[in-house]
């Protein structure tokens, strides 16, 4: 059975796709579309495939997919709650079948917010919307079947697969609290016994997107001129330290590390809110997703004496937990 678990982020596309019983192929694109016209050109040539972008065709018009930030010029990004409605999710979604080269593609698993998650309307719409044939530039991809699950359990199935005897055992008897932090939202999952407690998860929308903002603000404030808030993203998503700002290298770590505390006392604070229900204490917590480095602190100042868990890659957890999740 050919599986694909799919994690169409707002900052990352994150995929992982082959046959059930071998390791997936895993990829990570930007998760940037926009129509052609609104994307800079290279000088050098290129083809559809290439790191520079995937082209696809969205209601016949051209768009280009998977590219950096700040490539992009006057257009507006997609930021908000119906993200899988929306043109820039279906040109990300195009470029991943695209990627993946299958005709035919047996169990497509994939992911949306908790709060989004427990909603069946919700759920349905987005499966319906995965589910079928889609054409593509160079041919054409069946789906046959979509499973969409909430976010965090797609890192938390991936930390189950990699786990060693005593965390399983602790997994198994305790409570884990699973923490995704998005570019968009930041989602968390409470899970006793291996089943999730719906009561106790939810979704916060100050994220890391919230986080990059409020350190672009402080760098301007400093600086003068605009706000770096493209060039933070693109740092961070290609692993450099420091940008280029009126010709000089700004270190980002400062302006990271206070932004991150500011904004994850927000978001942790809603979440302390949904765990006064639970009758348990936090046994083990799982932190993942593209902000997971940023949040980190910010974690172990609420949960000091908790074990924690990092995925060797927490922007692919979720994608790599999908694919195991659609192979069972």
């Amino acid at each position: 059975m050919f599986v694909v678990g799919l994690d169409i982020g707002y900052s990352n596309l994150k995929l992982a796709a082959g046959a059930c019983g071998s390791a997936p192929r895993t990829q990570v694109l930007p998760a940037v579309a926009a129509p052609q016209l609104h994307v800079a050109q290279r000088l050098e040539s290129g083809n559809s495939r290439s790191p520079d972008g995937i082209a696809v065709s969205v209601h016949g018009q051209h768009w280009i997919a998977g590219v950096a930030p700040a490539r992009v010029s006057g257009w507006q990004r997609a930021l908000h709650e119906d993200y899988v409605t929306s043109d820039t999710y279906q040109a990300l979604l195009l470029a991943a079948l695209q990627v993946i080269g299958a005709q035919r593609i047996d169990r497509l698993v994939t992911g949306l917010p908790v709060a989004q998650a427990m909603e069946p309307a919700q759920r349905e719409r987005l499966r319906t919307r995965l589910q079928g044939r889609h054409a593509l530039t160079d041919g054409a991809v069946e789906v046959a079947e979509v499973r969409v699950i909430a976010q965090p359990v797609g890192a938390f199935v991936e930390l189950l697969m990699r786990a060693d005897a005593p965390t399983l055992e602790r997994i198994g008897a305790g409570t884990v609290l699973v923490i995704d932090v998005g570019f968009f939202s930041v989602d968390w999952a409470v899970l006793v016994n291996g089943d999730l407690r719906r009561t106790a998860s939810g979704t916060s929308l100050e994220a890391t997107s919230v986080l990059i903002d409020a350190a672009a603000e402080r760098l301007r404030g400093q600086r003068a001129g605009k706000a770096p808030v493209a060039a933070i993203e693109q740092a961070l998503a290609q692993g450099r330290p420091a940008i280029l700002l009126h010709g000089d290298w700004v270190a980002l770590a400062p302006y990271l590390q206070l932004a991150a505390r500011e904004v994850g006392a927000v978001a942790l604070e809603a979440l302390r809110r949904d765990l006064r229900h639970e009758q348990t204490n936090v046994d083990l917590l799982l932190l993942t997703g593209g902000g997971a480095a940023l949040f980190e602190p910010a974690v172990r100042r609420v949960f000091p004496a908790v074990p924690l868990q990092l995925p060797p890659d927490p922007v692919g957890a979720n994608a790599r937990g999908y694919f195991h999740y659609g192979c069972r």
